[in-house]
């Protein structure tokens, strides 16, 4: 159990509470309890994919590692999720509220989890929760518009990181697609052998690792270094 003066330390790191007064992470503790659970490393998810998402779920401590499978069953996503962050926020509210990824405990982790009721009657009556949550919605729109740019005129490379970005694009360290090549190569619009080459390209500069119908990426974060971008641009010249 901790104590208080280390649960407001812990509350005040979190995501969206980040800027809160001590009176008013007081009041908010008093009336929705804000408590902190511990759970155990396990082999089974703790979320599954498409689980209804009733609860803010905040990660307090520990990692979770993200599942992801696409819908048409083609490939699925590995990539770990680290403390302090939120599990899904944006799909709280809107017109299907579920959960687009399974989170399963890679050690122990503790999580906080509030109803949707009580984020409604409680939170989004403080200015600064309230102004946090939009701006999170907003950086993650522009996320999302930002991967909608047009592919004709990319090489095969940047088609490859431009739909490795997408799937990644706020993960940081090794994440990993399981896709056959042909696959992938339907997802860019590339033949099968461009496709290969080119990713051949990145595993020589070791932005990836190739095993068997599996993609890793040691460091997502190298796929826009100023290096490979450089590259880039110059086959395009």
């Amino acid at each position: 159990m901790i104590s208080l003066t280390q649960k407001y330390e812990l509350l005040t790191k979190l995501p969206l509470l980040q800027g809160l007064s001590g009176k008013e992470l007081a009041h908010i503790e008093s009336v929705i309890g804000m408590e902190v659970n511990e759970v155990p490393a396990m082999r089974k998810p703790l979320i599954h994919q498409n689980d209804p998402c009733t609860h803010l779920i905040f990660l307090t401590t520990g990692k979770l590692m993200r599942h992801y499978e696409s819908s048409d069953g083609l490939y699925t996503t590995k990539s770990v999720i680290q403390a302090p962050a939120l599990l899904e926020p944006n799909n709280l509210y809107g017109l299907e509220c579920h959960f687009r990824c399974s989170y399963t405990p890679l050690q122990d982790v503790s999580i906080i989890t509030v109803r949707k009721r009580d984020v409604m009657q409680y939170l989004m009556k403080t200015d600064i929760f309230r102004i946090n949550y939009f701006n999170l919605l907003s950086a993650i729109i522009h996320k999302k518009e930002a991967m909608l740019q047009p592919m004709r005129n990319l090489t095969v490379k940047q088609k490859i990181v431009h739909f490795l970005q997408t799937l990644f694009p706020d993960c940081e360290g090794q994440v990993e697609i399981a896709i056959k090549m042909t696959v992938l190569a339907d997802y860019i619009s590339e033949t099968r052998l461009n496709t290969s080459r080119a990713l051949n390209q990145l595993e020589e500069t070791h932005i990836v690792e190739l095993k068997r119908s599996l993609i890793v990426i040691p460091e997502i974060k190298a796929l826009t270094a100023p290096d490979n971008e450089n590259e880039n641009e110059n086959e395009n010249r």
